[in-house]
């Protein structure tokens, strides 16, 4: 089972000063929802504000990658941008960083009833399913559709920071996680300057992408609402903290489902590219992500078979993006 380092439950005394520090409001009741390994989160029926979920953030902060510690920050602003667009999304109550109410971040959004699609989707009938995922289509082509000056993570970028080529932003990306994931022993240096190799031998290709579009860049199906009525219907898109501005082509990726539904591209109103361009940057980010990933199994939830199995992933597209496209020989 895993052990998060990162997770811990909230007290009741806790729970009762957040909701009514920030909502000044009661609690009537308060369910744990359980699942999570990194945020803390809670369904709460209050007094005045109706049923909201609240996610506190995570503890033992120095085992967090940089980008993770404005995830709240920027999952705020992008559900901002979205409803302006008219994209379902969570509303968000109460986003507080100031870890002065308790000693972490937390997010406050009101409830939209319905589950996750990871949860549902075996019950739905073929033509719901259909409609479902063609409704995500539509909704992540509208997603993609924003767009910005910048490239680099949303809070990043909000704040005046980001980059000026989508290349020079990966490359940070990939440094940044060296900070914490060097000392840990779990990749080799020459496995960490090969990654750093296929970056500045693909940075041609990926400076092709010249306008920062909104990626999500968690787009599984754990983060798609279903309702609950007689015909379960597309009801939102949550969980974009680590949502950047770069290549929408990240949320197609590593995430499979989207390569395997027509209905999802039916919806989003292209097919998915298959130049070798395209290829190769989807083969890079699926080996960022892979990283990213390995390092969260290693440090923060300490998995061993999830940790070897990403790393091993993240290996594989370095191997395919030497051999089949010549990216990053040394």
């Amino acid at each position: 089972m895993p052990s998060s380092s990162v997770y811990r439950d909230l007290t009741a005394e806790e729970l009762r000063a957040v909701v009514e520090g920030s909502l000044h409001t009661k609690i009537i009741a308060a369910e744990h929802l359980t699942g999570g390994l990194f945020n803390t989160t809670y369904r709460i029926d209050t007094k005045d504000c109706g049923t909201v979920v609240l996610r506190a953030g995570p503890v033992n902060r120095h085992l967090l990658m940089p980008f993770e510690h404005e995830l709240m920050e920027s999952e705020t602003e992008v559900y901002r941008l979205c409803r302006e667009k008219g994209i379902a999304v969570s509303e968000v109550l109460v986003c507080d960083t100031t870890k002065t109410i308790v000693d972490r971040d937390f997010m406050i959004v009101r409830s939209i009833p319905s589950q996750p699609m990871c949860e549902c989707e075996k019950s739905l009938t073929p033509e719901n399913y259909h409609a479902i995922c063609r409704d995500i289509g539509t909704a992540a082509r509208k997603f993609h559709s924003l767009s910005e000056k910048r490239f680099g993570r949303v809070a990043e970028v909000k704040r005046g920071g980001g980059f000026d080529r989508w290349s020079r932003c990966m490359l940070a990306e990939l440094e940044r996680w060296e900070t914490v994931a060097a000392p840990t022993g779990l990749y080799s240096e020459k496995e960490r300057a090969d990654a750093r190799a296929v970056l500045t031998d693909a940075a041609e290709i990926l400076d092709k992408i010249t306008t920062p579009k909104l990626a999500h860049c968690d787009l599984w199906f754990g983060n798609i609402l279903v309702t609950r009525d007689e015909t379960p219907a597309f009801a939102a898109i949550i969980d974009a903290d680590r949502a950047m501005w770069g290549d929408p082509e990240i949320d197609f990726s590593s995430i499979p489902w989207t390569k395997e539904s027509p209905a999802f591209w039916e919806g989003y109103g292209t097919a998915l590219p298959m130049a070798d361009d395209n290829r190769i940057r989807r083969c890079i980010y699926t080996m960022m992500w892979s990283l990213f990933d390995s390092y969260v199994w290693h440090n923060q939830y300490h998995v061993p078979d999830s940790t070897v199995y990403t790393k091993n992933k993240a290996m594989t597209q370095i191997h395919t993006l030497q051999t089949e496209f010549g990216i990053g020989r040394r």
